[in-house]
């Protein structure tokens, strides 16, 4: 079974958008629908009880995406968790890359096959028509070398995060997410990347992590500042100790309990 786990936030509108465009797909296996919710207002989360949602995980504050994503995972029953914000919506050409990307974590070449990205990687090893493995570390990709996780769509299996001690929590989102992409650098995980987008971007919504990237962009030269970026999350890679799960460099802006 594929469970199909979909985080949200005070969004029911593009919820019901990301669903819809989901349940049009005629998939090759099983699906169950698995909406994480971090802590919507009321008149928000009484919308989504119209929903086709089989799990519906609640929890009474917002508590930032790395916990949401933590119930959300530990709910799905599957054998494989497609992972999607309801920033995004899935395309039927998906089903053109599914069957190989299952085929590629059954045999361990994969530990995660991701459908989505912002940037190319200029250096990539292919393994079927549609996937290809990022190298842990290429001269080429040297920029986004450290972003071979990010939280946009991937396809994934339980037993991932259950190795990686799933995400860490009471942390700010930027943080959080730089902070589990260095812990799968470190680790022995392989990661993929399909050949195109196969997530297009919900009009109802709109990514509050480009936001702040565009915003953090503007003064800077976009070269110099990638550069610096990129030199800084090496030595983040270099340094970072699993069992202590702290960055050197970055601030958390929440306080880790």
């Amino acid at each position: 079974m594929l469970s199909i786990l979909i985080t949200h936030f005070n969004r029911p509108e593009a919820l019901a958008i990301c669903i819809e465009a989901i349940i049009k797909i005629e998939f090759p296996i099983p699906i169950e629908l698995v909406v994480s919710d971090d802590g919507s207002q009321l008149k928000y989360l009484d919308q989504l009880q119209d929903l086709p949602i089989d799990t519906l995980v609640t929890t009474p504050v917002n508590k930032g995406l790395a916990s949401n994503l933590n119930r959300g995972i530990k709910a799905c029953k599957g054998d494989y968790i497609l992972y999607v914000q309801e920033d995004f919506i899935i395309k039927p050409e998906i089903l053109n890359v599914l069957p190989e990307s299952f085929e590629l974590l059954n045999s361990k070449q994969l530990d995660m096959v991701r459908f989505r990205a912002n940037y190319v990687f200029s250096h990539l090893i292919p393994l079927t028509n549609h996937v290809s493995r990022i190298p842990k570390f290429s001269i080429r990709n040297f920029n986004i070398n450290t972003f071979q996780y990010s939280d946009n769509p991937f396809l994934s299996t339980p037993a991932f995060f259950e190795r990686l001690n799933y995400f860490l929590e009471n942390s700010s989102g930027p943080y959080g997410e730089t902070e589990f992409a260095i812990r799968v650098l470190k680790s022995k995980s392989k990661i993929g990347i399909a050949d195109k987008n196969y997530f297009g971007a919900n009009v109802e919504s709109s990514s509050v992590m480009v936001t702040e990237t565009v915003k953090k962009r503007l003064g800077f030269k976009r070269k110099i500042w990638r550069f610096a970026r990129a030199l800084r999350q090496h030595l983040e890679w270099i340094l970072y100790q699993p069992n202590k799960r702290k960055l050197f460099t970055y601030k958390n802006k929440k306080k880790l309990e």
